[in-house]
């Protein structure tokens, strides 16, 4: 009798709570004030957009031939119940001084000045020198970049749902820092479903955690429209002696590192490459290397490694316009299939693109 009573007591209070809610005035606690642009960006954009709140300052680059005076915004997120004008897909001349106005619910207005310039014929990628990491909101491991709006990406937000990150920021000499990419075993738990190794891997693009299909977190590549000649990077390597799949499988492989970048055209509904840079190597190596990979336009010579094709088959002619950039780096080359050396290292600094 007394359980029944409890439970029954228990039941109007929710009943309470739901019919108080239910009665509430949206604008019991007052109108938001919010007026702030969250996310921003415009058509024929390379790169992120870099966002300064305290001064109500927006900077964005395009490419090289896109005419900024007849130009619109793409993208635009705002606060809550916030309005923004000019709004998502308004021309807008951005030759001269812009500025977009974000009316928040109570009336207050913030105006945003927006910077649009165009991308040098030599641009290099933001953070090459991997100097700049940031902790994202709630987490307890870094991630290379000034803030969350960064080129850059890891799967480290993949690998701590089991294990440890393996993408870290590491001191190369007093001052400069660099990436350093380490291959764990993830354990037993993680071998249940055959995922126990993870490579330390790191990108251009963004990570967005799929747990019900892994691969398809990571999201590669950044826009760009530059053609480099080749890229460098400086590099050490010590490849892990037990090597593993990811049910934790002793193997008798050798692992290696895998470096590579890639061009492609993805204003169709097909991606097509148009540059392969790829440099993939087994050798250890325990002092700071400097290695520059030459840029292949177009078809790739006949012999090349298969590894070097795209998954999709599709190559598209040396001229073809770019419109992306990915450029990949990880700890086990073959970190996609779960598998590599324990604790194999790769530590890199100073990525350049070369013209």
């Amino acid at each position: 009798m007394k359980q029944l009573e409890s439970f029954y007591g228990l039941f109007i209070a929710i009943l309470m709570i739901l019919i108080c809610n239910a009665c509430l005035d949206e604008h019991h606690f007052g109108k938001s004030s919010l007026n702030q642009i969250l996310h921003f960006s415009v058509a024929g954009q390379v790169g992120n957009t870099q966002i300064v709140s305290d001064s109500l300052l927006i900077r964005v680059t395009v490419g090289s031939q896109v005419n900024t005076a007849n130009l619109f915004a793409d993208s635009i997120r705002v606060s809550s119940y916030a309005n923004v004008n000019p709004g998502k897909g308004d021309l807008v001349d951005f030759t001269k001084p812009t500025f977009y106005e974000v009316t928040a619910e109570d009336g207050s207005v913030a105006k945003y000045r927006v910077i649009v310039t165009k991308e040098t014929a030599t641009p290099q990628l933001e953070n090459s020198g991997f100097d700049d990491w940031h902790t994202p909101a709630g987490k307890n491991y870094q991630e290379p970049g000034k803030d969350e709006n960064t080129i850059w990406a890891s799967g480290n937000a993949g690998v701590v749902t089991l294990g440890q990150a393996n993408v870290e920021k590491t001191e190369i000499a007093p001052g400069d820092f660099g990436a350093k990419l380490i291959t764990r075993d993830l354990g037993p738990l993680a071998q249940l479903v055959k995922q126990g190794i993870a490579a330390g891997s790191m990108f251009t693009g963004k990570f967005q955690l799929n747990i019900s299909n892994p691969l398809s977190s990571a999201k590669f590549g950044t826009p760009f429209s530059a053609r480099p000649k080749s890229f460098s990077i400086t590099y050490t390597y010590v490849p892990g002696l037990v090597y593993k799949n990811g049910q934790g499988q002793v193997l008798d492989k050798k692992d290696q590192a895998d470096i590579y970048l890639l061009l492609e055209n993805r204003s169709g509904e097909t991606i097509k490459r148009i540059g392969t840079a790829w440099f993939r190597s087994g050798d250890k190596v325990d002092n700071p290397k400097e290695i520059t990979i030459p840029i292949i336009y177009g078809n790739l010579p006949q012999g090349s490694p298969e590894f070097w094709f795209p998954t999709n088959g599709t190559i598209g002619n040396a001229t073809d316009e770019i419109t992306h950039i990915s450029f990949v780096l990880a700890s086990s080359a073959a970190g996609a299939n779960f598998e590599g050396g324990v604790n194999s290292t790769l530590i890199v600094n100073n990525f350049k693109l070369n013209y």
